[in-house]
């Protein structure tokens, strides 16, 4: 699955710290990228899929029947077995040979050879793909993580920001006599607690950014994209959605697979029980030679021979056999598989039902959240205008003020997780986040 969102844009808050301005900035697809050339698994993955690649390729080990030739030349000089000074040498003689044979095999494993290779080829892509999917959607996670962590630092720094202006605001009073000591102590807390969030939102942005780091084997400083748009999703039963997508998204095709696989172990097995051996054999051979004292060329053996052997196996057909009982086991492993082929169904049925009621109550909380910070953002409105009109002190607007960023920062927690279920709903299904927002979104009409 290929994550990536619709449309990029700023949240209502999504405004960057202002000394992350000049970092540069690494986008979703850069920091997937990165991490899958750095990660192990994905790369052990990838050297499996492309030995079972060559493997499925290599058709001559599989088809091609077992070939030798030989080749020999022979040379020397004869001598007579009488010696006298009118006796001639017999002269230099030349011996050549040559062998030639041919043998094929027909078996079962020769028969099934083919589709096994096929089916390694599918299950290593697989693997490939469940692994490129799962470190796909820990960075999306991570990565949005980091996104709304920033905003969070800036809710932090706006909330100290406020609380130190209403401790100034608060001491000045004091000092004066005009508030009590339990205001002033109520000041100096609401201090206290700012500064501590913000450092608190800062540890949880450092520890996030090193962990993502790690992942993605990003060494240098850098700001995220902005999060993506909230798509609010209307989505059709889990039912109908298992219906349209089951059957492309990777744990029914690695299920399917692994039926296949178990089903070609069985057809082998079968054909090894049952099966005759056929072997064809052929052979042919030559030798010949001159020498200088004849002059003559002459060969003394050339032939050409050859056979065909049927083996039957007439052990394996008695039940208890070695034979018997794999045929038997491949037998047994085929029904597991088919049993384990529909637990894969049922279970991604039960995925696909958790993330639609997931989202569904995500949607209808961030419709409640919605309300309530147009509340607290109206309410701060009219608590600042009485507070320049000096009719509440800055102790009450600073308390409107929490109840403010309290609700941004609720809206935002519910737009990051309402982000990752869409995201991991569309990694179950098989899909993009951006085909999945763009077949089932929430239209006005919808929302009235």
């Amino acid at each position: 699955m290929k994550t990536l969102p619709k449309i990029l844009v700023l949240l209502v808050l999504a405004a960057m710290p202002i000394a992350a301005d000049d970092l540069p900035v690494v986008t979703l697809d850069e920091a997937i990228q990165s991490a899958t050339e750095n990660n192990i698994s994905l790369q052990r993955a990838a050297l499996l899929l492309n030995q079972t690649v060559r493997n499925q390729n290599n058709y001559v080990s599989t088809y091609l029947p077992n070939i030798g030739v030989t080749a020999k030349a022979d040379t020397g000089v004869s001598f007579p077995t009488t010696l006298s000074p009118d006796t001639e040498f017999d002269g230099v003689g030349l011996t050549l040979s040559a062998s030639a044979s041919f043998n094929y095999t027909l078996n079962g494993s020769r028969i099934t050879k083919g589709a096994s290779r096929r089916l390694a080829k599918e299950s290593a892509s697989l693997g490939y793909e469940t692994t490129y999917d799962s470190i796909e959607y820990a960075i999306t996670s991570s990565y949005w993580a980091l996104a709304s962590c920033d905003i969070a630092i800036e809710n932090a720094q706006a909330a100290l920001e406020s609380a130190e202006t209403s401790y100034a605001s608060t001491k000045e009073m004091y000092d004066r006599g005009m508030v009590d000591e339990l205001t002033m102590a109520n000041a100096e807390l609401y201090l206290t607690d700012s500064r501590i969030s913000l450092m608190q939102a800062q540890n949880d942005k450092e520890m996030a950014l090193a962990s993502f780091k790690a992942a993605t084997g990003i060494i240098d400083d850098f700001q995220t994209e902005p999060l993506p748009e909230t798509v609010e999703l209307s989505l059709p039963s889990p039912e109908e959605l298992f219906a349209e997508y089951g059957e492309g998204s990777v744990s029914i095709r690695s299920a399917r697979n692994d039926l296949a696989t178990k089903q070609n172990l069985e057809k082998a097995a079968t054909l090894t029980q049952y099966m005759p051996v056929i072997s064809a054999d052929i052979g042919y051979v030559y030798n010949g030679g001159a020498s200088t004292k004849t002059k003559e060329y002459s060969s003394n053996a050339n032939s050409l021979s050859g056979s065909i052997s049927v083996t039957v196996p007439l052990s394996s057909y008695i039940p208890g056999s070695s034979a018997d009982a794999s045929r038997k086991d491949a037998k047994d492993a085929v029904m597991d598989s088919s049993l384990a082929l529909q637990n894969a169904q049922n279970e991604l049925l039960d995925s696909i039902r958790s993330s639609v009621i997931s989202i569904n109550q995500q949607q209808a909380s961030m419709s409640m959240l919605e309300s309530s910070l147009a509340t607290a953002e109206r309410t701060y409105a009219l608590a600042k205008e009485s507070y320049d009109a000096g009719l509440i002190t800055a102790d009450d607007l600073a308390e409107k003020r929490t109840a403010l960023l309290s609700a941004q920062n609720s809206m935002l927690s519910a737009r990051v997780g309402h982000l990752l279920s869409c995201c991991s709903l569309a990694n179950t299904l098989g899909i993009d986040l951006q085909e999945l927002q763009e077949a089932y979104p929430l239209t006005e009409k919808e929302t009235v």
